[in-house]
């Protein structure tokens, strides 16, 4: 009897005295590595010019969505969306973009889709599939959090120079602690129906 592989993470699953003295191929590339990459393995993808659809190979051997950390990069200019399996997942995404375009995670495919959760320009978060909500939600991260000594969640701090151009994300507004210099031939974009408060 062939082997069998587990059905969230494609694990292989050995029938008994299936791999007599030949186990070491097998369980090596077909568990033990699947199992690392999915507890410490990254993966990342350009997101310039498409969207990102992460591969769900058969059982037993390597795809994107088992991996733990997903790192998009390039400089889209625009929102991206990673699409990953509606199944029971945990994963850090790190939105390594070097414009300020935001990343979504969401469950299912370009054609059929949750709403997902955003993760903006220089963020990361950690989500996670809810099979109540249908959909991955936040469970830490996005940045932004206060800091302080000890346990203290009391400072909230800045940079006091604006070194590259940024255009605050549509449908968003920004606050900054002043004063704020910015630098000559650098903008800062504020979209209309946008606030930048600098106080």
């Amino acid at each position: 009897m062939a082997s069998s592989y587990t059905t969230l993470l494609g694990l292989v699953l050995p029938t008994t005295g299936e791999l007599t003295n030949t186990w070491g191929t097998t369980v090596n590339s077909s568990l033990t590595q699947l199992i690392e990459d999915s507890i410490a393995g990254y993966v990342s993808q350009s997101v310039t010019s498409a969207d990102w659809t992460l591969t769900t190979t058969a059982g037993g051997v390597s795809n994107q969505a088992r991996y733990a950390i997903l790192i998009t990069t390039g400089a889209p200019a625009t929102t991206r969306y990673i699409y990953a399996p509606q199944q029971s997942k945990t994963y850090v995404v790190i939105n390594n973009c070097t414009d300020q375009s935001s990343v979504y995670i969401r469950g299912g495919t370009s054609s059929s889709y949750t709403t997902g959760v955003e993760i903006e320009a220089k963020s990361s978060a950690l989500v996670a599939w809810d099979s109540s909500a249908s959909d991955f939600i936040k469970v830490a991260g996005g940045g932004g959090g206060a800091a302080g000594g000890g346990s203290d969640q009391i400072f909230f701090e800045n940079d006091q120079t604006v070194t590259v151009s940024y255009t605050i994300p549509t449908g968003k507004n920004a606050g900054t602690f002043g004063p704020i210099s910015i630098n000559g031939g650098v903008t800062v974009t504020v979209p209309t129906g946008s606030v930048w408060t600098v106080i």
